[in-house]
């Protein structure tokens, strides 16, 4: 069989999608091309590079190593072309489009509402929807737009994704007003008397950051619960004697709490907002990225006043 002298373009592209979806149906649903156009176009990409680009496994179709490196570069030859071919200019107040957010609940409370309330007046007939992340699904959701950008914690932020670090967060020790241990001289020993809850981006894990640093003193706490969601642990928190080690940004404001600094040194981390290569030229998504990086620093700015 005689090898192809070039790749244009529309193999190229049926190579972008095919690693974005891991799967030759779903390829060729987003080409519009037949199941077996897009097998012949893979089979051809295969004899051009020699190598296999996808490889079946019990997890489903993944790229080769080599195929892997191609994504980025595709991705951004792809997006660009996207943005040749839209308006140079996105006017904000002329869309209804939708933008689709990933965020944790302490990323909502400092990025998302602030970012909302600027929608209002800037963009009134764009949409909103926010997502809860999950961890293995971030990438992906980006690159298939299902997401078009996310705020994370480094933990959470895939390795291959563009980022830019929002503002940095810092952890308190919040408790119901009122919590006996209020009376108490409150030290290292004090902070580890009583019973915590502890949010967990992963869920049902009861150990955190608060945890490694007080082992590296030779203490330790009793973490009674685990939840998931950390926009349920203000209210366990009001109704109960148990406290909670957490970002600033989510209990701030909050009625009913005393909020406290954690009383020995502990490393915060940095929020970030990540989005895929594909859409890092789309003037929209960049409108996008811009305005959410605005409401970070103005949720900055109102913590600075409490």
């Amino acid at each position: 069989m005689k090898l192809p002298a070039n790749l244009d373009l529309n193999l190229l592209k049926a190579l972008y999608v095919l690693l974005e979806e891991r799967n030759v149906t779903r390829a060729a649903g987003r080409l519009a091309l037949s199941q077996s156009a897009v097998s012949g176009m893979l089979a051809r990409l295969r004899l051009y590079f020699g190598d296999e680009i996808l490889v079946r496994t019990p997890q489903g179709m993944v790229p080769t190593e080599r195929a892997a490196a191609f994504a980025a570069p595709l991705a951004r030859i792809f997006g660009e072309i996207d943005a040749l071919v839209r308006p140079a200019d996105f006017d904000p107040a002329a869309q209804d489009t939708v933008f689709r957010i990933g965020v944790a609940d302490d990323g909502f409370y400092s990025v998302g509402i602030p970012f909302l309330r600027r929608l209002q007046t800037l963009a009134p007939n764009v949409k909103t929807a926010f997502f809860n992340l999950h961890r293995g699904q971030i990438e992906e959701k980006l690159a298939h737009g299902a997401l078009d950008a996310a705020v994370v914690a480094p933990v959470a932020a895939p390795e291959r994704l563009r980022y830019k670090v929002l503002y940095r967060e810092r952890f308190v020790c919040a408790m119901r007003i009122g919590h006996p241990v209020l009376r108490e001289t409150w030290d290292a020993d004090t902070f580890c008397r009583p019973s915590y809850v502890l949010g967990s981006f992963f869920g049902g894990v009861f150990t955190g950051a608060a945890d490694e640093t007080i082992a590296r003193m030779g203490l330790r706490r009793n973490v009674a619960v685990s939840v998931q969601s950390f926009a349920q642990i203000p209210a366990i928190l009001r109704q109960s004697d148990l406290l909670a080690v957490v970002p600033s940004r989510l209990v701030r404001g909050e009625e009913g709490l005393e909020v406290r600094e954690v009383p020995f040194a502990m490393d915060g981390y940095d929020e970030l907002l990540v989005w895929h290569e594909r859409s890092h030229a789309d003037p929209a998504h960049r409108w996008l990225r811009e305005r959410l990086a605005e409401a970070a620093e103005e949720g900055g700015d109102a913590q600075k006043a409490v």
